[in-house]
């Protein structure tokens, strides 16, 4: 009977493992990482290691997961930089055309905070890293389309890429790390 909670809590780790790995939502990924910490301080107390199993307790489950949720809880804003008024938006009048009708169903999918600037100089690179601008907007008048620019490492792009892959009026370009200062 003693081998088979190790056994049990053993198996409940891999299970929870795999849940980790395979799940989509950030806010649960936590609880399970947190878990997982709890179910393996649990196994190294049974291993007589306690001092291992408070360090697990503290910091794998409770100074690790609050990092997370702070840092995710911070990421709810998608900054972009128009670049296709030239330089000019009026506050008081909503943004209308292609481009924010899909930047604002993305927004909304996603449950982020739209802020939309402009005016702001610099190249892509000191913009994406230093001022951490997620999303670059310029216009190709000659082809009558859209540029999207932006982060080649922020799993947004990509999200964005495939929610405008059917119009050919907007084309989303992923800049490379040597590019952007990421």
């Amino acid at each position: 009977m003693s081998d088979l909670i190790p056994l049990i809590l053993q198996i409940l780790l891999i299970l929870v493992a795999l849940a980790i790995v395979l799940h989509e939502k950030n806010f649960t990924i936590i609880i399970l990482f947190s878990t997982f910490s709890l179910i393996a301080a649990t196994l190294y107390a049974i291993n007589k290691a306690p001092d291992v199993a408070i360090a697990e307790v503290a910091i794998g489950s409770a100074i690790i997961p609050l990092i997370y949720v702070i840092s995710i809880s911070r990421q709810r804003e998608f900054i972009v930089l128009d670049r296709s008024l030239h330089g000019f938006i009026d506050p008081n009048q909503s943004l209308v055309g292609d481009v924010y009708d899909v930047l604002n169903d993305f927004v909304l999918t996603y449950d982020l905070r739209l802020n939309v600037c402009c005016d702001i100089e610099g190249d892509e690179s000191t913009l994406t890293s230093q001022l951490n601008v997620d999303l670059i907007i310029s216009h190709d008048i000659e082809n009558d389309r859209y540029i999207l620019k932006g982060k080649h490492s922020s799993v947004l792009m990509t999200k964005l890429d495939k929610l405008v892959k059917d119009n050919d009026r907007i084309v989303v370009i992923a800049l490379k790390e040597g590019d952007s200062l990421d």
